[in-house]
């Protein structure tokens, strides 16, 4: 499943401007502009603040810092909407001044630190979080000679954007170089009676664009979470501890947060616990009360360790806290009927998970609506706080999860199919596409597998002369094509056994090689020791045992889709890989790799090497129950919702045994097929399969045993 999205959450940073500062070649006219237009802006005065920016860029046409702050604060005029308009802008400024937005310099000034992290900001709201890290590393490498606003606004967006990847350990490692570079001491105390200071508001706000008030090029910048007081101003040593003390507290908080989260994306469950209580005990002991994004984190911490009723407990607290505004991140409906819906289809009800997410799907479809523009002008219209809201590839993919649990896979292959725009290197995706068109393909089977009646064919002649034809084949699994239509089937998106062999062999393809199926004691967990992961976005990152359980389904589907296309040899293949894909393979697909290596080598002709595998002798005691798996590793394990494998062990075996019937009777040995047969059909105590009855009266007319034949049409077909 996805991951349960935190909602109503603050964007990590926004756009930045530059703060006021003396310069050499500026005039005491310009200096006093410059501070004015910072002190109106930091109030929220930006027509005031547009005003004296004018003024300057009159006089100073070619400074970068008084271009890029007019451009920063005619965008927050427009309320963050004007992004594309924003983005030309810096694209102009940039050309005027010759700076590279690529080309990272050991030796960058300022404001040139400033409008590529303003960049990486857009596209971080954009969701392109692979290319604002390309930009954000290069500036990281020079993290000791960049403004020390400018490294925490780095930091803290590189963290962001390598969870929004789903690198949770790469998140955790800047974490931890933030901590010790930006809070090296101990945090003084802070009275909780004390007012904050006026940025812990501007906090709340989404990424801040700084607004550089400085005239030259040699000044100093900051984000504007920096004081809002100009250079030239004194304030007293107390109200500077105090300003100090609040801003590293707020960044101690604020990187909890994205330990807690990145902790969650690994499930490293005890270590996020115990962060996630130091959190919440600060915040009952400052006296303030937990907000949505910390209520959020409990719930999807009981929902990992399967208290699901607790997990719904916890949140529903949000229903008590009124909704943000303006709301940053995924709305609070979203989000509550989003973790509800996961929530459930973990308690094995996917009725009312796909109740609770189609709510959720309508949250998001309002907000829409609300903001309705065509494709082209989204960048001119909605917030940039509001872009990087969208959460509708997780809900679908979630959806198209819940709707397969319930037994629908043709509109859970149209939900998948819209994620895998979105994440096509995800293999459970592929897995799952797959597994969608397997299930339309069992479901359109034209005969009834258990139907008795479906042997019979039609009849001819009436009275004594009444001869019943039989059917030469009970059901239509293997499915002929013709060469001209193989590679079209194949590439049309559609839920088809074709695409289905599409889908496996991608999945196939993306899944690492030689994993470690490792797990870490509780002594490396607490200790800081990372689990090898492996993106898998929308859903959470897939550790060692999880990528070989993949490798192993998908082996599995392949060899059934092999058979059903009667492409054998390939079918052989992927039983045989299956059977060897990991020492401990799971007895329910050591019994399949054995079945359909089995059936595989029977239609190439080699019965002999077909019974080896189908004795039942090799496949030994068989449990069909999924194996136990510790909550703090995995997810639940879910309870299938349709019937795709043998409920029983003792049905898995009548299946081995009817298997080695059949090749026993394809090489003659008309004995051991009928005792074997025999065995089949007093176990099924009456309640035969009609592929059962099918080779009972085919063994027994080759034995010559044509009245036993007679009787059991009469007794199994007739009279039923």
């Amino acid at each position: 499943m996805a991951e349960s999205k935190n909602g109503g959450e603050e964007c990590p940073e926004s756009p930045t401007t530059t703060e006021t500062s003396s310069n050499s070649d500026a005039t005491d006219t310009e200096r006093e502009w410059a501070q004015a237009a910072q002190t109106q802006f930091t109030k929220g005065n930006y027509v005031a603040a547009l005003t004296l920016l004018s003024y300057l860029h009159g006089t100073r046409p070619k400074d970068p810092k008084v271009l890029m702050n007019k451009a920063v604060v005619e965008y927050y005029k427009s309320d963050l909407k004007k992004t594309e308009s924003f983005r030309k802008q810096l694209a102009d400024i940039c050309t005027q001044c010759g700076i590279k937005i690529d080309a990272v310099g050991t030796g960058d000034e300022v404001e040139r630190s400033v409008i590529r992290f303003n960049h990486c900001v857009v596209l971080y709201h954009l969701h392109q979080y692979c290319a604002a890290l390309a930009l954000l590393e290069k500036m990281y490498t020079g993290l000791e000679s960049l403004e020390e606003s400018v490294g925490i606004g780095v930091c803290l967006l590189m963290a962001e954007c390598h969870l929004g990847t789903y690198h949770p350990e790469r998140a955790l490692t800047i974490i931890t170089h933030t901590e010790t570079t930006f809070l090296p001491q101990p945090l003084p105390h802070t009275p909780s009676h004390k007012q904050p200071p006026p940025q812990e508001k501007e906090n709340k706000s989404p990424e801040k664009i700084s607004v550089s008030g400085g005239t030259g090029s040699s000044s100093s910048s900051s984000s504007s979470s920096s004081s809002s007081s100009s250079s030239s101003s004194t304030t007293s040593t107390a109200t500077d501890e105090i300003r100090c003390s609040a801003t590293q507290e707020q960044l101690r908080g604020k990187l909890q947060q994205l330990r807690v989260r990145a902790l969650l994306m690994m499930r490293a469950l005890r270590v996020a616990k115990k962060e996630l209580k130091t959190i919440v005990t600060h915040a009952v002991t400052a006296g303030n009360s937990l907000n949505v994004t910390l209520i959020s984190l409990k719930s999807q911490l009981e929902y990992l360790k399967g208290n699901f009723r607790k997990a719904i407990k916890v949140l529903n607290q949000c229903a008590a806290i009124p909704p943000p505004s303006p709301s940053y991140g995924p709305s609070l409906g979203v989000m509550y009927y989003n973790n509800l819906g996961v929530i459930h289809l973990g308690m094995g009800k996917p009725t009312v998970a796909c109740l609770y997410l189609q709510k959720a799907l309508q949250e998001t479809q309002n907000g829409e609506e609300s903001n309705s523009s065509a494709h082209s002008e989204v960048l001119s219209h909605q917030p940039l706080y509001q872009l990087s809201s969208n959460v509708q590839p997780e809900l679908y993919y979630n959806l198209g999860v819940t709707l397969l649990h319930m037994n629908k896979p043709d509109k859970a292959f149209d939900f998948l199919l819209e994620v895998l725009q979105v994440h096509p290197m995800n293999p459970r995706l592929w897995l799952r596409l797959a597994e969608c068109c397997i299930t339309v393909h069992k479901l359109g089977l034209k005969e009834d597998q258990s139907s008795k009646r479906s042997i019979i064919q039609g009849t001819v002649g009436v009275g004594m002369h009444r001869k019943i034809c039989l059917t030469t084949r009970i059901t239509d699994h293997n499915k002929k094509k013709s060469e001209m239509d193989s590679e079209s089937d194949a590439a049309f998106p559609e839920p088809t056994l074709e695409f289905a062999r599409l889908c496996l062999r991608n999945a196939l393809t993306i899944l690492p090689e030689n994993v470690s199926t490792t797990s870490l004691t509780d002594e490396q967990e607490v200790s800081g020791v990372m689990p090898e992961l492996y993106p898998a976005g929308p859903s959470s990152p897939l550790r060692g045992a999880e990528v070989v359980s993949l490798r192993v389904s998908a082996l599995a589907c392949s060899a059934y889709v092999g058979l059903c296309l009667s492409d054998f040899s390939a079918a052989l293949r992927h039983a045989e890989l299956l059977l060897v894909a990991h020492p401990k393979i799971p007895d329910v697909y050591k019994l399949l790799g054995h079945l359909y290596a089995g059936e595989a080598l029977i239609s190439l002709g080699k019965v002999t090497e077909a019974i080896q595998h189908l004795d039942p002798r090799v496949v030994g005691e068989v449990s069909l129950s999924p194996p136990a798996q510790e909550a703090s590793n995995s997810f639940p394990a879910f309870t299938p919702s349709q019937g795709w494998l043998n409920t029983t062990a003792t049905t898995a075996m009548q299946v081995m045994r009817y298997n080695l019937s059949v090749a026993y009777a394809l090489r003659g040995e008309w004995e051991k097929a009928n005792n074997l047969l025999k065995e089949v059909w007093t176990e099924s105590n009456g309640n035969m399969p009609a592929q059962v009855i099918m080779l009972a009266m085919y063994i027994n007319l080759q034995m010559g045993h044509v009245d036993i034949m007679k009787n059991i049409v009469k007794n199994n077909i007739l009279l039923t």
